[in-house]
């Protein structure tokens, strides 16, 4: 983590409404800032985008979230940032899918977000879903083998004993490569430093996230 002088000459710049570039360094400083804050109960609500208070005029995250569309885990609220400053991506198990990805690849080539984080979190429903289809042998029906079938390849040679938190932080590791891996647009800006792609796990209890 980027603690010099010119990363906190970037982070100030920014919060006063400067729109250059923040680096990926800086970009993951703010959201661990910023969690270490909600999770302590000091939310400050921070807005680093100079566009944030007038999103009419368009928008500038600094930061794209893939996350789980589970209704308990809201980004702003984790890493304590107001309204213009992170592009989620939700869905089932926080798992790479074409839409999700197409929109991380925007966020990061439009918009020019500096960092993607895939965030898991304890309790999650889907990989629990996910885990109790290997052990049965069978999808779940409908439509919600869809995020099924993209969480058990992460999940599925897992060692004997091991906890649903272990599957949890081993698909958001997992997606994060996955993002990673299938796009082009988001390797190349991570190959040249423009761009981080890390995962995290949220717990729900503490509100702290754990970085991966």
């Amino acid at each position: 983590m980027d603690t010099s002088s010119n990363g906190a000459t970037t982070e100030a710049a920014s919060a006063a409404g400067a729109a250059g570039p923040v680096s990926p360094a800086d970009a993951l400083m703010r959201l661990k800032r910023g969690n270490a804050r909600s999770a302590s109960g000091e939310r400050e609500i921070k807005n680093y985008s100079s566009l944030g208070s007038t999103p009419e005029d368009g928008q500038k995250p600094f930061a794209a979230v893939l996350t789980c569309a589970d209704s308990r885990v809201f980004p702003d609220h984790v890493f304590d940032t107001a309204p213009g400053n992170l592009f989620a991506v939700c869905n089932a198990g926080n798992v790479c899918e074409d839409v999700g990805l197409g929109s991380l690849e925007f966020a990061a080539a439009a918009l020019g977000v500096s960092v993607i984080v895939v965030l898991g979190h304890t309790h999650c429903g889907a990989v629990i879903a996910s885990e109790e289809s290997i052990k049965s042998g069978e999808l779940p029906p409908a439509h919600l083998n869809s995020f099924v079938e993209l969480i058990i390849p992460a999940i599925k040679d897992m060692p004997t004993g091991h906890s649903t938190n272990d599957s949890i932080a081993t698909n958001a590791t997992y997606q994060a490569h996955t993002v990673e891996s299938r796009s082009s647009t988001i390797s190349s800006m991570t190959s040249t430093g423009k761009l981080e792609v890390v995962s995290g796990i949220y717990d729900l209890a503490s509100g702290q996230v754990t970085w991966l």
